[in-house]
C-alpha cells in the first residue's frame, strides 16, 4: 500500500492529473519551438511554468540546502542542451526537463559522497549509509513557497524519511507519488523499462513505510 503521508502531500500540491498533462501539450510545444528559435522570453514562460515542480524534485533528493543553486543549474542545462531537444508528444518536454533533474540530483549526491570520503564527515553533512542517506538536521523550509508550508510537520517527517533512502528509490517515489507522474512517464524520466520502475516503486514504498512507522514509532 502507498504510504498515507506521500499521497496526501502529492494531492495537497495538486500533482498528478492526466489531464493536465494532456492541456499543456500543445502550449510547452509551442514555448519550446518559439525557445528554440532564440526567444528568452518564451523560455522564461518554461522556467516560470516548471520552477515550482523541479524545485520540489530537487528538495527532496538533495535537501533544502542546495536545493534553489541545483535547480538553477538545472535550467541552465536544460537552456544549453534546447536546441538538439526535439518534441515528441505528450509531456515529452516535461520528461525531459524531470530527467535533467534527476541526474543532477544524482551527480550532487555522488559528488557529496566523494567528497565525504576525501575530507571525512562533518559535523552538519548527511551522513551517507549502504541503505541511504541520513539527514545530520531538520531541512530548513524557509525558503520553500508558501504552499509547499501547509502540513510543515509532515513534510519534514516525509523528507526526512526520504533523506535516508537510496538515490534510486528516493527518485521514483519523489515523482510518482509526490509529482503525481504515471508510470510510463516516470520510467522515461529514469531511463529504465516500464517493468524495472514498477517493480522498484514497490519496493521503495514498502521500505518507506517500514521507516516512516519505525521513525514516528521514535
Amino acid at each position: 500500500m502507498v504510504p498515507g503521508a506521500l499521497v496526501r502531500i502529492g494531492r495537497s500540491l495538486g500533482l498528478g492529473a492526466a489531464d493536465e498533462a494532456i492541456r499543456e501539450t500543445g502550449e510547452d510545444a509551442a514555448l519550446v519551438s518559439s525557445a528554440q528559435a532564440g526567444s528568452a522570453d518564451a523560455f522564461g514562460v518554461l522556467v516560470d511554468k516548471y520552477h515550482h515542480k523541479v524545485f520540489g524534485i530537487v528538495y527532496r533528493m538533495c535537501g533544502a540546502s542546495d536545493a534553489e543553486d541545483i535547480t538553477q543549474e538545472v535550467f541552465v542545462r536544460a537552456l544549453t542542451a534546447l536546441r538538439k531537444f526535439q518534441f515528441q508528444g505528450e509531456a515529452s518536454f516535461r520528461t525531459w526537463l524531470y530527467r535533467i533533474a534527476i541526474n543532477a540530483c544524482i551527480n550532487e549526491l555522488r559528488r557529496r559522497k566523494r567528497r565525504q570520503n576525501v575530507e571525512g564527515p562533518s559535523l552538519d553533512e548527511d551522513i551517507e549509509t549502504d541503505s541511504g542517506t541520513i539527514c545530520r538536521v531538520a531541512p530548513d523550509v524557509s525558503r520553500l513557497p508558501q504552499k509547499m508550508l501547509e502540513q510543515q510537520e509532515l513534510r519534514e517527517r516525509v523528507h526526512e524519511v526520504l533523506s535516508t533512502m537510496t538515490p534510486k528509490h528516493r527518485a521514483v517515489l519523489t515523482l510518482v507519488d509526490l509529482q503525481g507522474m504515471d508510470y510510463e512517464e516516470a520510467a522515461k524520466t529514469v531511463g529504465c523499462p516500464l517493468g524495472t520502475l514498477k517493480s522498484r516503486v514497490a519496493r521503495a514504498r514498502e521500505a518507506f513505510g517500514l521507516k516512516f512507522r519505525r521513525y514516528m514509532n521514535d
